[in-house]
């Protein structure tokens, strides 16, 4: 919370310091009369150094305070900046306090007070910074004036002190809803973090089968429409094998849904693992009970050793779940110089499983 504030100050200084730097030049030449040329120079000079180089090295720290030791030291830079400046305009208050002049005390009190004022704002990100700028900022001159004695002066000092105090209460004030700002903003990241979260749960439950982890029948239909987009405008070839676990319902009735369960993740397992050895092959998906289906932009030839490679690999690695499983394939494929549309794969892809399976399964057929 703290970091925050310190940043929140040091970004804002560009905003106050060169705005006092013109109520300077006005204090120093219209008081140099009074307090001498050289002097009032002098003042000038020391409150345009300071502000140029605060600004230069908060500017500097601002960029390299990214852990707690840079904070700190931001922080102490800050708070001795805005106590240098405030002395410095308490020198000047009583370099330029003339008694026998009641019109040019009238304009230095205006001139340090619309200091004071103006700088509240900004230095309120963090009230100790405004409270050391403020307070040798108006102090000084207000001890000189109760120094002066009288019932004018006694007075105007009065309301000096209830205007600092009056400032510095509204510093505080200010310190706490920019705190609350803050923790507001935090709050809201916090918030918009946990929905992305949530967003992302919600999308991975949506488009997920939760019992293989694979793409869903949802997932696949968009994968099917942005491969069939992708295939028409590139011109290239596009490959959808349609696979289907052969006798699963007979396996269910047998073994049991829980055993039927393993096998399709095992199966999956499979899948996933063929898909992310071919670079053409998008992610699988579980489109019906025992059913998956895998897009490939590619054509026949390499379809076929895809299909061949998962058949292969689910006979070989399901023995002994009671008996041996196995898969039955179909596969379709579109040319771009053929006729026909991709979208037609299913259709044709569908057709030609129902051929593997009808000439005897555990087989792969392509049209």
């Amino acid at each position: 919370m703290r970091r925050e504030q310190y940043r929140l100050l040091a970004r804002h200084l560009h905003v106050i310091l060169p705005g006092s730097l013109i109520i300077a030049a006005l204090l120093a030449w219209g008081f140099g009369a009074h307090a001498g040329t050289v002097p009032a120079l002098l003042w000038f000079l020391c409150i345009s150094a300071l502000v140029a180089l605060r600004l230069v090295v908060v500017k500097r720290v601002l960029l390299q305070a990214k852990t707690d030791e840079g904070d700190e030291r931001l922080r102490r830079i800050l708070l001795s900046g805005a106590l240098l400046s405030g002395l410095l305009w308490g020198v000047g208050g009583v370099l330029f306090f003339d008694a026998g002049d009641p019109y040019g005390f009238a304009l230095l009190v205006i001139g340090l007070g619309g200091v004071v004022a103006g700088s509240l704002g900004p230095h309120s990100y963090y009230f100790p910074n405004y409270f050391l700028f403020a307070v040798p900022t108006l102090l000084p001159l207000v001890f000189a004036v109760f120094l002066q004695g009288g019932n004018f002066y006694t007075l105007v000092g009065i309301a000096m002190l209830f205007f600092l105090l009056l400032n510095l209460y509204y510093s505080r004030q200010y310190e706490r809803m920019a705190v609350e700002s803050i923790q507001l903003r935090f709050s809201n990241q916090d918030l918009l973090q946990e929905l992305q979260r949530s967003n992302r749960r919600l999308h991975r439950y949506s488009f997920t089968d939760s019992l293989t982890g694979v793409g869903n029948r949802r997932q696949f239909d968009l994968d099917y429409e942005a491969a069939c987009r992708r295939s028409r405008r590139d011109r290239s070839a596009l490959s959808l094998l349609l696979i289907d676990v052969d006798h699963f319902k007979d396996f269910n009735d047998r073994f049991g849904h829980a055993r039927g369960d393993e096998v399709l993740r095992r199966i999956a397992a499979i899948f996933v693992e063929v898909c992310d050895q071919c670079e053409r092959c998008g992610q699988p998906s579980r489109i019906g009970g025992e059913e998956f289906a895998v897009l490939l932009h590619g054509g026949v030839e390499e379809a076929l050793a895809v299909g061949e490679e998962l058949r292969r690999r689910i006979e070989q690695r399901l023995v002994g779940e009671g008996r041996a499983v196995t898969a039955s394939i179909g596969i379709a494929t579109w040319e771009p110089e053929g006729t026909g549309e991709p979208e037609a794969l299913f259709q044709e892809a569908d057709t030609n499983l129902y051929r593997a399976k009808a000439a005897g399964r555990n087989r792969v057929v392509a049209g």
